[in-house]
């Protein structure tokens, strides 16, 4: 099982609605959602037709970035829309900074059951940490493999059921143009591995990374991120960067660039998917709707690419 992790940025959500559809009654994939904004419209609509189509999703509670940290605030989502939709999982994101008193407080008060516990940190006290896990109904422990206490990984691999391994496979560069260094590099094979370690399913922050930023600029060069799977069945990924980097005028020209390059692959390896068609596209009618855009397409693309590998595979 795949659980893709994305911050609940606008493009991020639009993409769990437009796939919505697609994943109808999905058993294959479950996504984890960190809300980031205090307005809460979009992820209601998202979280709306995602209980439509009856796809399991994992709502965290707690988020860490952006200004959506009011667990209050989640929970009254919680307490609504998905008061009588049971096929979801309130999620709690643990690390040095978090209080267990604190998590329990909010579980106890809102009637939290059913939970996903993502580790991406050693909690203050361990053995209070093991006791939660202990009291309370755990659907999912998500273990984040970037925890730099391997002795804490060990323990919570040793002790608890149901493990996900997280991990962040996208190599994110400081500049766009940096990216035609390395245009073509491996991403991932947890897809391949993560049964035969011990895991019941495999999470990722797509390819997007797991550094959050809270706005964009004008970018002196416009880069496509694409990933695809090798004969080998490995996951690698390319960039398509833009050649026109001079300045930041003209990002409409720059998208068109490295659009066609992304075409050239697609059509060359006969890549097809949603995304791919809309890639398409817009290329036939030369059309530019933002950067928000080409992010929402990549991550699109790549939910569908292990959607489809793991329904290959089942």
């Amino acid at each position: 099982m795949y659980f893709p992790y994305l911050r609940g940025k606008q493009f991020e959500l639009i993409v769990l609605r437009e796939l919505s559809q697609f994943l109808r009654d999905n058993r294959l994939l479950s996504p984890i959602i960190e809300p980031v904004k205090e307005t809460t419209v979009t992820l209601t609509k998202s979280l709306q037709c995602m209980v439509q189509e009856n796809q399991n999703f994992n709502l965290i509670v707690n988020p860490t970035v952006g200004d959506a940290k009011n667990p209050d605030r989640i929970a009254e989502i919680i307490d609504g829309i998905l008061r009588d939709y049971d096929n979801f999982q309130p999620a709690i994101l643990i690390d040095e900074s978090v209080s267990i008193d604190r998590i329990n407080q909010i579980v106890e008060r809102h009637g939290l059951t059913n939970l996903s516990i993502i580790c991406n940190g050693i909690p203050r006290s361990e053995d209070d940490f093991f006791t939660f896990l202990e009291d309370n109904e755990i659907r999912y422990v998500i273990i984040n493999e970037g925890i730099s206490s391997k002795r804490f990984v060990r323990s919570v691999k040793r002790q608890v059921n149901n493990k996900i391994t997280l991990t962040n496979p996208f190599k994110a560069q400081r500049r766009n143009v940096d990216y035609r260094e390395t245009d073509n590099e491996f991403f991932s094979d947890e897809h391949l591995f993560y049964a035969e370690d011990g895991f019941q399913g495999f999470a990722d922050f797509v390819t997007i990374g797991d550094e959050y930023t809270e706005s964009g600029f004008l970018p002196y060069a416009v880069v496509i991120h694409l990933t695809y799977i090798k004969d080998n069945e490995e996951i690698w990924i390319r960039h398509f960067v833009s050649d026109s980097n001079e300045d930041t005028t003209d990002v409409a020209g720059k998208f068109g660039e490295a659009l066609a390059k992304l075409i050239r692959f697609i059509d060359n390896n006969e890549l097809d998917s949603v995304a791919c068609q809309e890639f398409r596209e817009l290329h036939r009618t030369g059309s530019y709707s933002g950067l928000g855009v080409i992010k929402k397409l990549s991550v699109k693309h790549h939910l569908e690419l292990i959607n489809n590998f793991l329904i290959d595979h089942q």
